[in-house]
């Protein structure tokens, strides 16, 4: 009917002017400065638990439990083209089974990728790799017989079809030690993965090759613009941003990558995280390491992301932040982190996200009988302001701890805190 509204979008509205009228008051507050850094259009939809996936190395070496935390979907390693057909003729999937086996149990989705060159079949065999530091050479390189590759695709999709949904077509090809064939090859690559993959499945999910931190930009503007975009579902990324640079880094990272997409009219297509975290030689202490995971996990979301798998959940080497102890289970403060933020967030739809030139981030989430808003300051600890239009009455930490709002103004530190 001309001139009505609907009650839950007039809601949906107020809200939103709220949150405006709110932060442009809280960073009025801060500084005369205008937002300085805005995460773009904002999704729109309830986060799904999909969103809060992790690679988990589960190697066939450790005992790794199953994680006590919630899982939304986890990526596999050392179940590799090179691991399952280490022989042109034999075709090991005792481990693939396990996982596939793990994960229909846990009723947790699989995204394999379909990486790395056995030496037999590689068209380069003698050509470093550092990727699989235990396997030999040759894992870079393109096959020298394509059927080798459509064979192996063809075999294990077949196996593990309705099992297995979600593939990945190479790992980090913008690296010579993972790729060190031509673009060209590569989008050959994909079409005929992207094609036998769907022959057998035509429900599956088809990410494409995941390029790595800012210098895979290039990569992937050349994939795209040779045709790769169409033999993929979604364009997968690994939004890496350097040992010492900050989560809020990573949105500028995801801007360049949908940049791209936009130039090459590939808009619409998801974008995912396959693979994204900290490594390094120096750990950072445990409440910073749990901070930039729940960061990360926030602004990836308002960024654009649609599903962030964390690297990794067990690593204990040659990372800076550590989500498990020695025994691979035992939480951690950022493994506690990575259980509170899908609280915090799943189910919720974020309706406002932005930060200020001082540091200080403000996002809400509104469910459908309140709203709920997440701060912090990615410089330094500071005293906040609380809103009144906030109707707010308690913290929440990130390890899960309540305080009632005592006083106005709060302090807000660079870990997230809920504010309800």
């Amino acid at each position: 009917m001309a001139g009505s509204w609907p009650v839950r979008a007039q809601a949906k509205f107020v809200h939103r002017l709220l949150f405006m009228l709110s932060a442009v008051a809280l960073l009025n507050a801060r500084s005369a400065s205008p937002i300085s850094d805005q995460t773009g259009n904002l999704p729109g939809q309830p986060i799904p638990s999909s969103y809060f996936s992790m690679n988990i190395l589960f190697h066939p070496k450790n005992h790794v439990p199953w994680p006590s935390v919630p899982l939304g979907g986890w990526r596999t390693w050392h179940v590799n083209w090179a691991d399952i057909q280490e022989q042109p003729n034999n075709f090991d999937f005792s481990l693939l089974d396990k996982y596939v086996n793990w994960s229909q149990e846990h009723h947790t989705e699989i995204l394999m990728h379909l990486s790395y060159t056995p030496r037999w079949a590689s068209s380069t065999p003698n050509a470093p790799t550092d990727v699989e530091v235990t396997k030999p050479p040759g894992l870079s390189g393109p096959p020298r017989n394509m059927e080798d590759w459509r064979t192996f695709v063809r075999t294990v999709a077949t196996r593990y079809k309705g099992r297995i949904h979600n593939w990945e077509l190479w790992n980090e090809p913008n690296r010579p030690q993972s790729w060190n064939g031509s673009v060209e090859t590569m989008v050959q690559m994909s079409r005929e993965a992207y094609t036998t993959l769907k022959q057998i499945d035509p429900t599956c999910t088809v990410v494409s090759p995941a390029a790595e931190e800012a210098k895979g930009v290039e990569f992937l503007d050349a994939f795209l613009s040779k045709g790769g975009g169409q033999y993929a579902d979604v364009i997968g990324y690994h939004f890496y941003v350097g040992a010492n640079a900050p989560p809020e880094a990573m949105v500028t990272l995801i801007n360049s990558v949908k940049a791209v997409m936009a130039e090459r009219g590939l808009s619409s297509k998801p974008l995912w995280d396959t693979e994204a975290g900290w490594l390094g030689n120096t750990m950072l202490p445990p409440e910073t390491g749990a901070a930039w995971l729940a960061r990360a996990y926030i602004l990836n979301w308002a960024a654009g992301v649609s599903r962030f798998y964390w690297y990794a959940w067990e690593i204990q080497h040659g990372t800076q932040i550590e989500l498990v102890g020695p025994d691979n289970a035992t939480l951690k403060p950022a493994g506690v982190a990575f259980a509170t933020i899908q609280k915090w967030m799943t189910g919720a739809v974020l309706t406002g996200c932005s930060g200020a030139r001082d540091g200080l981030w403000t996002c809400a989430f509104q469910r459908e009988n309140s709203v709920s808003h997440v701060m912090w300051s990615a410089a330094k600890e500071t005293t906040v302001p609380v809103p009144p239009a906030w109707q707010a009455h308690e913290v929440e930490a990130l390890n899960g701890n309540r305080t009632q709002i005592q006083s106005n103004p709060i302090t807000v530190g660079i870990a997230p805190v809920l504010i309800q």
